[in-house]
């Protein structure tokens, strides 16, 4: 198609001339000293990139390039350099290929280059270069680790390149033919206890298929652990034999024992799962993330059943070292130890690991919040003073305004700062190639595009500073993209930093009246990141991921009652003066209101308010209760009251109660959406509150 052009003799063509000037204005193109031109191109330009990004698309890099090549900005002959020397199979070049990494090492596809660089690695580089590239850019495909291992070898590190084969095949992911290739190349140097390393990793990651590949090349005992934990993992009939058919010799086997473990968990045979847990198996630590959930599962169940006892001592037997399965442990165990078995001293030294141990703001705030309750406890205010200042330092998360309140401090005092860049970083951020591409591809494609959002994603991934992730933040928000922005502050939130603006985008309408609009959006914010089209697993839609089901029931609840029918005339007469047409074909209900939900962002936020309104009305005002039956279902949550306990009412902490709810995502729901309501209170300008008063709201109902 013929690239056109505005026109502009024609005063309409001017007017849309000066529309879009505004609009790459608002998006930021042109500032820190680049025009408009070269930013983005003028009209005609685009019309050429569009038709270079088509051409490159179907595979016509040579048609691309000279497109592009009729265009002022080098730009965009680097973008589609970028997409050619990306393609699987390119015919570029080893020198385009790691001068374009040289180049540009920021841009997004790294991993595509180098799969791709050690394809055209030529066949006479040096051993000695080939192991100088490979020391800094490890091998990502198999051609590349067999250079790799050549020149280890022939540098006088065999024993590395050995333990690098090794390594790669116990661990390494292979189609069936590179598997049997792979084996046969180095049949010298693969043992069987290889093999049946492999074997157990591919069980423990659950690549069945794989597995079975590697079966015959084990020793029959080895052969039989595999069978019966697989029989196990699937829970097939059979179980029984395949056990017996296990050499007594290795029924101890770690894996055994967690398959043994985890079924016998999912059979509702809880003692014995906890008789495996409390022979303390063997190299748990080796999976000790899969092992956790075990344990988690189990002690919760423990604690459905008040025995706090046998529940602490099969948390605190984890052998996790981090990640969020520590991060549960040490919290967990710490837990029970205060609040259910009168140990502060003990549970001190859980909170202070989880502390210590942890780096996301929400596990320290955690862990020292709950290390300040702890030497409470224990009568030492002076010290559990400075923990609960500690926790306030990370003032956006839960347990920080928590403790900012028990420290009496001002509603609103520990809400973060949020980082302020200055003109010359900004200039700076502009004139980066990755900011200047990625409003290239905006305005090339639209801010929606596959390759914008790898490109906004790139900057997220490498921002370091609260200025850089600002920056990106902003240009996210320019570019429309409100989800994309709450991801990027939630990776700023990871590192400390707090984007109160950009990070907490705000609705393009005027919410309902109920209720209060920080929730509504702290709701938004958590379920769909404002995605007004989202569609989850479960078939919850758009921006409040409000189930179809429940929009119906929103419906006929708030529906005017219809008047009843008057019969008519002919009626009366038990005639009909003309048959009826029958009514014309209607999509169900049902698909119809589904889709909706993500076509009208304006019908899903006013179903979605009316549910919720409904659940805070249900549970007597409570906050609390209606954020959790907004996630996990009012009926979940009223039996959750009943079995725990009433938050609302006295004699129940209602903290304790969030950490008792059985579902994890439940309990962090709860929490990260009372966050997003404090922030978002400033966000809108309205009255700051205590985190304590959102908690007590409620009065005791039925639910």
């Amino acid at each position: 198609m013929k690239a056109r052009t505005l026109n502009s003799r024609n005063p309409r063509n001017k007017a849309a001339g000066r529309a879009l000037a505004a609009m790459l204005l608002c998006l930021g193109i042109g500032l820190g000293g680049a025009g408009l031109a070269r930013a983005a191109g003028t009209t005609s330009d685009v019309g050429i990139y569009k038709q270079a990004l088509r051409a490159a698309d179907q595979g016509k890099m040579d048609e691309a390039q000279r497109l592009v090549r009729r265009a002022p900005d080098d730009l965009a002959s680097q973008l589609i350099l970028w997409m050619t020397l990306t393609q699987g199979g390119t015919d570029a070049s080893w020198e385009a290929i790691t001068g374009f990494m040289k180049r540009h090492p920021d841009w997004p596809n790294q991993a595509a280059l180098r799969r791709n660089a050690e394809a055209k690695m030529p066949s006479d580089m040096p051993y000695a270069q080939v192991r100088e590239w490979f020391e800094k850019n490890p091998p990502l495909t198999l051609v590349g680790l067999g250079r790799y291992a050549d020149a280890l070898m022939e540098t006088g590190s065999s024993d590395r390149a050995i333990e690098l084969i090794r390594d790669r095949y116990i661990n390494g992911s292979f189609g069936a033919q590179e598997e049997r290739d792979y084996r046969q190349r180095y049949v010298g140097l693969l043992r069987p206890s290889d093999h049946a390393a492999r074997l157990d990793q591919l069980i423990w990651a659950d690549r069945i298929d794989e597995a079975r590949r590697v079966m015959p090349l084990v020793d029959p005992g080895r052969q039989a652990v595999a069978e019966a934990r697989i029989a196990m993992a699937a829970q097939s009939p059979g179980v029984d034999g395949a056990l017996r058919r296990v050499p007594a010799s290795l029924q101890n086997d770690p894996g055994l024992q967690y398959d043994r473990t985890r079924w016998r968990r999912r059979k509702d045979m809880d003692d014995g799962a906890m008789e495996v847990l409390a022979s303390k198996p063997a190299e748990e630590q080796a999976h000790a993330a899969d092992w956790w959930v075990e344990r988690h599962i189990l002690a919760r169940r423990l604690m459905e059943k008040e025995q706090y006892a046998r529940a602490y001592e099969l948390v605190s037997g984890h052998a996790t070292r981090d990640g969020l399965g520590f991060a549960q442990a040490e919290f967990l165990a710490g837990w029970l130890a205060l609040r259910k078995l009168n140990q502060p001293d003990q549970a001190l030294k859980h909170f202070e690991a989880l502390f210590r141990g942890t780096s996301s703001p929400v596990s320290r705030s955690r862990g020292a919040y709950w290390a300040g309750r702890a030497l409470e406890a224990m009568g030492d205010k002076e010290r559990a003073a400075t923990w609960y200042d500690t926790a306030t330092t990370y003032g956006g998360t839960f347990y920080g305004l928590l403790a900012a309140d028990h420290l009496e401090r001002p509603p609103g005092s520990a809400l973060p700062v949020e980082p302020e860049p200055t003109d010359e970083q900004r200039r700076a951020f502009d004139k980066r190639d990755m900011v200047r591409v990625t409003r290239l591809l905006a305005r090339i494609e639209g801010a929606n595009s596959d390759r914008t959002t790898l490109f906004i994603r790139k900057l997220s991934l490498d921002a370091k500073t609260g200025e850089e992730y600002r920056m990106v933040g902003e240009l996210a928000v320019a570019l429309k993209r409100k989800d994309l922005a709450v991801t990027t502050s939630r990776a700023a939130w990871q590192d400390g930093f707090v984007l109160r603006h950009a990070g907490f985008p705000l609705l393009d309408m005027k919410p309902p009246a109920r209720p209060e609009a920080a929730l509504i959006h702290g709701i938004i914010r958590q379920e769909s990141n404002f995605v007004a089209d989202a569609v989850s697993s479960a078939g919850a839609r758009g921006l409040m991921q409000v189930m179809p089901t429940t929009a119906a029931g929103v419906n006929r609840a708030s529906a005017p009652a219809k008047p009843a029918a008057t019969p008519s005339k002919t009626a009366k007469n038990g005639k009909d003066a003309k048959a009826k047409k029958p009514p014309a074909k209607q999509q169900p209900k049902t698909s119809t209101t589904a889709n909706r939900l993500t076509a009208d962002p304006r019908y899903n936020v006013e179903t979605g308010s009316t549910y919720l309104a409904d659940m805070i009305d249900r549970f007597g005002g409570s906050y609390v209760l209606a954020i959790a039956a907004y996630n996990a279902g009012p009926g979940r949550v009223a039996g959750w009251v009943r079995d725990y306990g009433d938050p609302r009412g006295a004699g129940v902490d209602v903290i304790d109660w969030i950490e008792t709810m059985p579902i994890y995502e439940t309990r962090n729901y709860v929490q990260r959406v009372l966050e997003n309501v404090h922030l978002y209170r400033a966000r809108l300008g309205h009255p700051s509150m205590r985190m304590t008063l959102d908690l007590e709201r409620g009065a005791a109902t039925n639910g």
